[in-house]
């Protein structure tokens, strides 16, 4: 006769190293499990964590391809995927509340073993098409993982789509996330494929396009405020309403993309559209925002030095509004994370030479912009602790920071346990000189106000509620 026990097995416990012991922690006192944290000085470049199995942080407002695609107006998107995978999809899509734009058809076993996924792909979609109560000038068609190990003919059906709806503009898309390492991202896709529906011009009118964006910037940024001195139009996909306007962006000579998930959709509007592409990557930098903004005013024919006084003003303007925030915060500690920029260590690195105390950096790699801070900060701040975002021991993280700590990013807020927290992804609108600015006063703002932080990063999509993705939310 055998018996059982209830017994859990022990786990043997490191403790942290003294050097990167957490405040808050009490002496002798042990996490969960031990952490992989690193002073920075101790951090190799340009991963500091090894990669293996991940842990999702439960922090949702960096977007996904569906709210990603959900920025072309006037179109429908179809996931074509088994139906565990579409799982995830049609949540992003019902907490969005854009369902009359978003159709799923599963795969079926049978399907794949009879193969009839591309006539799944046909006749599902002709169903969903038909059936609409309006229909779509463009259609996000997005096959998955299983038509490309299978080697479906995805083209082939998109084409016989095409010719049975020719009023319709079907782009390709992909739902790929086991290709996430080893070929283009799905992300960087979807920026891409965002752009295919603009059609080649003999003869442009001109204008200015900004490029692989999620958030609108607006009349008040930079690049709008240097496209109406040049007398030409601005362009930016996010906030439009209409499939006209869309088309219109194929007018612009100049291109430029900020985000490194851009680089391929700008590539493609240069090659393909014969746009002049400028990368012009975030910064925090003031010599490397000044040869930015330089870059982009004689892209556009105007001379930097006879603009030179404006920019010197909104230089002046991003310094006293990081004095105020330090005026603000004193001496309470700000944490940053990989999700709310794409450059944490120059912003930690801007912050810090502006007296805000930077003490900790959640991030799993560091893109090779953030190369020259990443040196820096080793050497001015050897003690700031990086930490890793999806490293499984971090599901055990102990959450214990000081109270009064400001997050930047709802990653750090999530791990820090944090009631302060600019909401943010991706450095949001605030690029140039008068994006520190901005930044630096919703920093201010979020150190004098708590927020419903565990309400916030519940919600995937930031600024993606009601079918809403175009805030132009922080020029404050």
């Amino acid at each position: 006769m055998s018996s059982t026990t209830n017994a859990k097995p022990k786990v043997l416990l490191k403790p942290l190293h003294p050097s990167i012991r957490r405040e808050g922690l009490a002496a002798g006192e042990s996490p969960t499990l031990p952490l992989p944290t690193v002073p920075i000085a101790s951090a190799p470049w340009p991963k500091p964590f090894g990669s293996g199995l991940e842990y999702s942080p439960p922090a949702r407002g960096p977007w996904t391809i569906v709210h990603i695609g959900m920025l072309l107006p006037e179109m429908h998107e179809i996931y074509v995927c088994a139906q565990a995978c579409l799982r995830g999809v049609v949540l992003s899509a019902a907490e969005m509340n854009v369902q009359d734009r978003f159709s799923t058809i599963t795969v079926t076993e049978e399907q794949f073993r009879d193969g009839r996924l591309e006539e799944c792909m046909i006749e599902g979609t002709d169903h969903i098409l038909r059936r609409l109560k309006r229909r779509p000038k463009a259609v996000l068609l997005t096959s998955s993982c299983i038509h490309h190990f299978t080697g479906a003919d995805v083209e082939w059906a998109q084409h016989v789509l095409s010719e049975r709806f020719p009023d319709i503009e079907f782009i390709d898309a992909y739902m790929t996330p086991t290709f996430r390492k080893s070929e283009m991202p799905p992300d960087n896709k979807m920026r891409l494929q965002l752009y295919r529906g603009l059609k080649p011009r003999a003869r442009r009118q001109g204008g200015l396009l900004l490029a692989g964006t999620l958030e609108r910037f607006g009349e008040r940024s930079f690049f709008a405020r240097a496209a109406k001195r040049a007398g030409i139009p601005f362009y930016e996909l996010a906030g439009l309403e209409r499939w006209s306007e869309y088309l219109e962006m194929g007018e612009a000579d100049v291109a430029v993309t900020i985000n490194p998930a851009a680089r391929q959709a700008g590539k493609m509007l240069a090659e393909r559209l014969g746009m002049r592409w400028l990368e012009l990557p975030l910064s925090y930098d003031e010599a490397e925002i000044d040869r930015l903004s330089a870059e982009l005013l004689r892209a556009l024919g105007l001379d930097p030095d006879a603009l030179q006084a404006d920019v010197e003003a909104e230089k002046a303007e991003a310094r006293e509004a990081l004095r105020a925030a330090k005026r603000v915060l004193g001496e309470r500690p700000v944490a940053i994370c990989q999700s709310a920029t794409t450059r944490p260590l120059g912003l930690a690195k801007r912050l810090l030479d502006a007296g805000i105390r930077v003490t900790d950096v959640f991030a799993d790699m560091f893109l090779t912009g953030d190369r020259a801070a990443f040196d820096a900060l080793r050497a001015s701040h050897p003690e700031l602790a990086v930490h890793p975002v999806t490293t499984p021991e971090m599901r055990f993280s102990p959450r214990r920071f000081p109270d009064g700590l400001v997050a930047i990013g709802q990653k750090a807020a999530w791990f820090t346990g944090a009631k302060h927290m600019v909401n943010l992804i991706e450095g949001g609108p605030y690029w140039g000189h008068g994006g520190v600015a901005g930044l630096a006063r919703r920093l201010a703002a979020a150190a004098e106000h708590e927020a419903d932080v565990a309400s916030i990063i519940r919600i995937k999509g930031y600024g993606c509620l009601g079918g809403v993705c175009a805030s132009e939310e922080g020029w404050i």
